[in-house]
């Protein structure tokens, strides 16, 4: 309660997040608009929806956004891109606010960027009246799922034998997030980051994924991203990971 003040704004990215590729759950979303109201008493709390990938679904469950549980359309500002789904370079997106907000989030947008660009709003709109959206969308789904599906398999291949390797099956967006033996840490400054670059291969540690400030952050994590490489630059890439794994496993032995 004494901190209670401090909170100001709650961000979740609520689809197939990045780094770890999870959605919230049906309930959860509830809860958290519900959870912002009850604390609202002395200050509004509001809740920042970043929906960046719910347009990267490619099986699973559909979920409704945060956004739709908040009835009074006070609490929660939604918000999209299209640079994931129409084009990275088109930097141009989309929010849904709470009516008094619109006109200070407009006027603070002008002053930070002085407006996004007319040109690419002009062409987004274009793509969207005209229906090539969906279309083009439905082939970045299929792209991005043949890429999905071949990290998958190829963790399945290569991972499955070396003994506390773990790893979550995404429905969506472009992350894979992997647990290693817990002899095996994986920052910067690890022999297994060193193993993996000097063998060709690039991943996140997952330690910079948590708050600077947390004590007994998890060091044996890593995300893995399929969002460039083709599904055969993928399979290459997971089997040299696996070998860098090996080659660390084996030292520890």
């Amino acid at each position: 309660q004494g901190e209670l003040s401090r909170v100001k704004l709650i961000y979740n990215v609520s689809y197939y997040d990045n780094p770890a590729g999870t959605c919230l759950a049906t309930d959860r979303r509830r809860q958290l608009v519900e959870l912002a109201q009850r604390y609202s008493r002395d200050h509004r709390i509001l809740i920042l929806e970043d929906a960046a990938y719910r347009e990267l679904r490619y099986d699973g469950e559909a979920f409704p956004s945060i956004w739709s549980f908040d009835e009074s359309r006070g609490w929660v500002i939604y918000t999209q891109t299209f640079s994931k789904t129409f084009s990275p370079g088109v930097r141009v997106g989309f929010g849904v606010v709470p009516r008094d907000l619109l006109a200070p989030l407009s006027e603070r947008k002008g002053n930070e960027d002085f407006g996004s660009s007319n040109f690419a709003q002009h062409l987004v709109a274009e793509v969207l009246s005209s229906g090539a959206y969906e279309s083009h969308l439905q082939k970045v789904r299929e792209n991005y799922r043949a890429k999905r599906d071949a990290m998958v398999e190829a963790a399945h291949a290569h991972f499955a034998d070396i003994d506390g390797v773990t790893w979550r099956e995404p429905h969506g967006g472009l992350y894979v997030w992997m647990t290693l033996p817990a002899n095996i840490p994986t920052g910067f400054s690890s022999p297994m980051f060193r193993t993996a670059v000097e063998k060709g291969v690039m991943y996140v540690p997952g330690e910079i994924c948590y708050p600077t400030g947390m004590t007994n952050r998890p060091r044996t994590e890593m995300r893995l991203s399929y969002g460039v490489q083709s599904p055969e630059g993928i399979e290459k890439g997971m089997q040299i990971l696996a070998e860098a794994v090996k080659a660390r496993a084996s030292d520890q032995e």
